[in-house]
């Protein structure tokens, strides 16, 4: 790797935290194949949804999280039983999470929607929290009793990681284990995490700093009941749910004093039980999964009710055969600008939500375009936008060196290698904050050979163009209202 490129990889790990949600893995081998357990990957460093299948040292039972580096490269991940590290294996000290009667029934994996969520300890840049929680009663009077941290080393073990706090207790009560989520404080470092009261109104939030994370307030807001999927906007200013008793819900976010207000509910009038949820890229619209429908309301509204659209109705097909219907479940943004929904049981699909910023059916709602190799019984990670930056202006951006970082952060390209000896290189870039990248190649001549889209929150992928003759190329990224250029060698042995 060349000097100008490892600087650059530096930078925006340090600074911007861009990759760390390349992957979504999930599923289980079949019951009779002993162990390692395979499941299935979605990798999307190239840009593009790349399905595998990988063994590993635990299966997804709903429960499953994960993070990545800079490059796309598996750091750690957490079925809410076990955690796994780099190279799919027990973690030292990653098992027995989560203590309970109920997760020990599930020693596979739990079977919870978003219960544990990994951020990073803002103080050191090899280590990170997991957050996270079980059921501590047994359904039908499922219920979390305890708030946990654990917290994750990556430079012990050679590289592999180790866990060096498992199970702290950071409050005591009677909460959801689902909607744990967070997000970036105003002063694009410090966050947020959120989690409710079990059919009632507080809210809990605690405040994430370079000291560690501590207790901050509540809120009252409204009553809720049901299981329900929990997600902030993208660009931190809303908050949205979708619950199975209640429907939407959504909110405005104040970033600065972490509060929520304006409270808009939609009712549904359907007989369907799911909970899904996720905000488009342009955080306007807030997707709701209702097992057999997919719906879509305008978040900025204030009446949001006034604008909902079902987007998708089940088209019926089952995978591989019926029984497993391929229903509409939970949801998750990914780096690729898609929205991407698991399925409500176990099945080998997903559907994906091609142009989730376009009003109504223009989303353009595709089921079942992602296929799996193993069975995945619905499960999806919990990645929060690691990427937002400061809310310039906002009185609270008060961290001035992070405020000039991203206000003034140029674009930055670089290729490798410098010559290009064969069809296949890399690229690693830098874009406008929540802003698509075009990338154009160009002869010397100035005529325009290869066009891609970079997806937002993206800073490297692997590109193969076979049609490149030898010569020397000029390639442009354009993002927002800047650009940058960069000259490349294409020099193929003969």
């Amino acid at each position: 790797m060349s000097k100008s490129i490892l600087i650059f990889v530096l930078f925006t790990t340090s600074c911007f935290g861009q990759g760390k949600t390349n992957l979504f893995q999930g599923g289980y081998s079949n019951w009779a194949v002993t162990l390692p357990w395979g499941g299935n990957k979605v990798d999307f460093i190239s840009g593009l949804p790349v399905v595998g299948q990988e063994f590993r040292a635990i299966d997804y039972n709903f429960t499953g999280t994960n993070i990545t580096d800079s490059v796309g490269n598996l750091l750690f991940a957490t079925n809410g039983v076990i955690i796994m590290n780099n190279v799919n294996d027990t973690m030292v000290n990653g098992t027995g999470l989560n203590p309970s009667q109920y997760t020990a029934s599930f020693n596979l994996g739990l079977r919870i929607i978003q219960p544990n969520i990994i951020l990073p300890d803002l103080s050191d840049p090899d280590r990170y929290y997991l957050f996270h929680m079980t059921f501590d009663q047994y359904p039908p009077n499922a219920q979390a009793n305890y708030f946990y941290l654990s917290h994750i080393d990556m430079s012990l073990n050679g590289g592999n990681g180790a866990v060096i706090l498992k199970n702290h207790v950071m409050m005591s009560g009677v909460f959801s284990p689902n909607r744990l989520t967070a997000c970036k404080h105003a002063n694009g470092r410090d966050w947020w995490i959120v989690f409710v009261e079990i059919y009632g109104s507080e809210f809990y939030y605690f405040l994430l700093t370079p000291n560690g994370p501590v207790y901050s307030h509540s809120q009252s807001v409204g009553n809720r009941n049901g299981a329900a999927q929990a997600v902030f906007s993208p660009d931190g200013t809303r908050y949205g749910s979708y619950v199975t008793d209640d429907d939407f819900e959504v909110f405005d976010f104040d970033r600065c004093s972490g509060l929520l207000s304006n409270r808009r509910q939609v009712a549904i009038n359907d007989s369907m039980v799911g909970f899904g949820a996720a905000f488009s890229p342009n955080s306007r619209y807030l997707y709701g999964s209702s097992g057999s429908y997919l719906y879509q309301i305008d978040a900025s509204s204030n009446q949001p009710d006034t604008t909902l659209t079902t987007v998708a109705t089940w088209d019926g097909f089952y995978c591989p055969n019926f029984p497993f219907a391929t229903s509409f479940f939970v949801q998750q943004l990914a780096q690729d600008g898609k929205i991407y929904s698991s399925t409500g049981g176990s099945t080998c699909a997903m559907h994906s939500i091609e142009f989730p910023d376009s009003a109504g059916i223009a989303c353009n709602v595709q089921q079942h375009s992602i296929i799996l190799p193993t069975y995945n019984l619905g499960t999806m990670p919990n990645h929060p936008n690691y990427d937002l930056g400061p809310l310039i202006g906002s009185g609270c951006d008060t961290l001035t060196h992070i405020n000039e970082l991203y206000a003034t952060k140029p674009l930055t390209l670089s290729v490798y290698p410098n010559p290009i000896v064969n069809d296949a290189f890399e690229i690693s870039y830098s874009l406008e904050q929540n802003k698509v990248g075009y990338l154009e190649i160009m002869s010397g001549s100035g005529q325009v050979v290869y066009r891609k889209t970079l997806p937002q929150w993206s800073s490297y992928q692997k590109l193969n163009i076979p049609e490149l003759s030898n010569g020397i190329y000029i390639m442009r990224l354009t993002s927002g209202y800047k650009s940058e250029t960069f000259k490349f060698v294409k020099q193929k042995l003969q």
